[in-house]
């Protein structure tokens, strides 16, 4: 029995619930922001402090850091900011980054559309085969992609000998197999969100004139908002960053970045400084992106989880 005295109130069980939770979501953090900063870090290097044996986890020596205070522009002279610089020259690392982000946002817009249409009937709708439909999709989600990119390579290879379409190594052979991939999901992810709105507010927008198209288009949708941004968010992560199909069916004019970026590897050299700030330059605008829209897209990753 534990004496009296010593036990904890409930106060104090909750303020230290509370410090041990804060704790482990803080080493969570630190483990999942950590390569972030080592690629940021990196990025500032010569090839001589990246290939040390021992490399510093600051920039520079903590003795240092009076003298950069009471004059930050020393800095300058610390950093190796001319990774940002040469890597412009070397390759052409905003063609890549413009690829992805025309492959990347035309797949999440076909996703979005597809996954809204998709996500209303298998919430709404009632029809023959719903259930088998489902978990259909699911399925499509358990096949590992390497064993869909050898009959993918040879679809295309027959659609242009003989419908004479060019598949490979165009904008919309590589949109054509990421929309393939993202739109179960999106179908998933917006049913459960179109779940949480109550029949009744779309009855009531029936009874006020509108059909269904207009009541999923000028209520539903709105409603289902937050939804559609964490889903698209999600959608063009994954078109953004994949690389297994990308690394077969996208080179020359549409090389996307997550592809291109392997131009700083070469066979006699590496060139880690400029990959790494590179990069840190594709990263910074997919971070604000995240941040602009990271109301909606928390709000969107939360209701989809409670059915009303």
């Amino acid at each position: 029995m534990i004496p009296e005295e010593l036990r904890l109130t409930p106060a104090a069980k909750d303020g230290l619930f509370d410090l041990l939770s804060r704790a482990v979501l803080g080493c969570l953090l630190l483990f999942a922001l950590f390569p972030i900063y080592w690629m940021v870090l990196t990025s500032f290097r010569t090839r001589t402090e990246i290939t040390a044996a021992d490399p510093q986890l600051l920039p520079f020596a903590l003795e240092e850091i009076p003298a950069i205070v009471r004059d930050p522009a020393l800095l300058l002279e610390i950093l190796h900011y001319e990774n940002y610089i040469t890597m412009w020259g070397r390759f052409p690392v905003l063609d890549y980054f413009i690829n992805s982000l025309i492959i990347a946002t035309t797949t999440t817009a076909f996703a979005l559309v597809v996954g809204c249409l998709g996500g209303y009937a298998f919430s709404k709708y009632g029809f023959p085969g719903k259930g088998a439909v489902g978990g259909a999709l699911l399925a499509t989600q358990m096949i590992p992609g390497i064993l869909i990119l050898l009959p993918m390579y040879l679809l295309f290879l027959w659609v242009q000998t003989t419908l004479e379409i060019p598949m490979i190594d165009t904008y919309h052979g590589i949109i054509f197999v990421y929309t393939t991939f993202t739109v179960p999901v999106a179908i998933w992810m917006l049913r459960g969100f179109f779940d949480t709105i109550p029949d009744s507010v779309e009855e009531a927008a029936r009874v006020d004139g509108c059909s269904r198209l207009q009541a999923l288009v000028r209520v539903i949708l709105p409603m289902a908002a937050p939804g559609i941004a964490a889903t698209g968010m999600f959608v063009f992560l994954v078109a953004f960053n994949e690389v297994l199909f990308a690394s077969i069916l996208a080179s020359g004019d549409v090389t996307p970045f997550a592809i291109g970026i392997q131009s700083f590897e070469t066979q006699t050299t590496a060139y880690w400084g400029e990959m790494m700030a590179a990069s840190t330059v594709a990263t910074a605008p997919i971070l604000l992106l995240f941040v602009i829209f990271q109301k909606p897209i928390v709000e969107g990753l939360t209701e989809g989880s409670v059915k009303q």
